[in-house]
């Protein structure tokens, strides 16, 4: 049995024990947090100890998942690899590029898994989508991805603006995709609410391959949204995060091996032809598929990783990318901070 302890006893720090709970292979040995109040609840539902110090619970465990405010995730991170314990970092896994690389290098020095808990890459919709155009990932096509990521005002992760605690999960999924690197960024963000960080952002990534994604991500807006649309040069994928669905528009075989040619067509047969012709020459699926537990998922491949010795799908150093690429688009925002509205005389 894998001993894995939980740091942080907030809203995902209990989920997380949740899981680890219910897992076959782990034994949840505590949960650390300085939240009295906080860590009492999750120990008692669990029946587990309660630390009000990390380290006093780290001599019980072979592993923790960190759920804390990303400020402390490198501190907390640092302490747990330099003691020997693997690590599931919510993301983002840092605030930086510069603490996300010494978690990494820590890591691969003492043999360790490093994860961060990039959730939406177990999601079943995800999957789908990734399979519907891996003919078009092998052959190296260009891509065009748009996604949108929104919710309302939730009062957590307030340390962080909404490109590390919102777009980072979509940056992530497209730097799979395109992997490539991004060698162009350009991005507005938003102060809405007048605190230091941004609010809403939008963002476009141009990789060395061709390969162009528009990013939007806001915290303050009128309904939740979590979507991606993927064009191809022979499909085009949408993925509803949310409701788990999958819609593929693609071209049919004439079209995709060239044998259909507009200047081909004789003038006289356009008004046969056009009626039905994109019922016939392209066609629509779409899926829609059962409630996986993603979360669960994310702590199995975590366990997983440990026992193999394989990589997690989704390593300290895959995160530590998209850290570089959040910390790019924040840097190179220009924000618009709200200007009170003056009127006539």
């Amino acid at each position: 049995m894998l001993k894995i302890g939980i740091i942080g006893a907030g809203r995902l720090g209990s989920f997380h024990a949740n899981k680890a709970a219910a897992h076959g292979s782990v034994e949840l040995v505590g949960i650390a947090d300085p939240n009295d109040a906080a860590r009492k609840k999750i120990a008692e539902k669990h029946r587990i100890k309660t630390f009000a110090s990390f380290d006093d619970m780290l001599p019980l465990t072979d592993a923790v998942i960190i759920a804390a405010p990303t400020f402390l995730h490198y501190g907390l991170g640092s302490a747990c690899l330099a003691a020997g314990k693997h690590v599931l970092m919510e993301k983002p896994m840092t605030g930086s590029l510069a603490d996300g690389r010494k978690l990494v290098e820590l890591a691969q020095k003492r043999n360790l898994v490093l994860q961060a808990g990039h959730v939406e890459e177990f999601n079943p919709a995800w999957i789908a989508a990734k399979n519907a155009i891996r003919s078009d990932l092998m052959n190296g096509s260009p891509l065009l991805v748009d996604a949108v990521r929104t919710s309302g005002y939730t009062f957590r992760s307030t340390d962080i603006g909404a490109v590390f605690d919102m777009m980072v999960h979509d940056i992530d999924l497209v730097l799979s995709l395109a992997a490539a690197h991004v060698h162009a960024v350009d991005a507005i963000g938003f102060h809405i609410l007048g605190g230091q960080n941004e609010d809403a952002a939008h963002a476009r990534l141009r990789f060395d391959n061709g390969c162009v994604a528009n990013l939007f991500a806001s915290r303050v807006a009128e309904k939740p949204e979590r979507k991606m649309r993927i064009t191809t040069a022979t499909a085009t994928v949408n993925i509803d995060f949310a409701a788990r669905t999958t819609s593929c528009y693609r071209a049919d075989e004439t079209v995709r091996q060239g044998r259909f040619a507009p200047n081909r067509i004789l003038p006289d047969s356009v008004p046969l032809i056009a009626p039905t012709f994109m019922n016939d020459a392209f066609h629509s699926e779409t899926a829609v598929h059962e409630e996986v537990d993603a979360l669960a998922a994310e702590l199995d491949d975590f366990v997983c990783s440990i026992a193999s010795g394989k990589s997690p799908r989704v390593s300290g150093c895959r995160a530590l990318e998209a850290v570089s690429v959040a910390e790019t688009i924040v840097k190179s925002i220009s924000c618009v901070v709200p200007q009170p509205i003056r009127r006539a005389a």
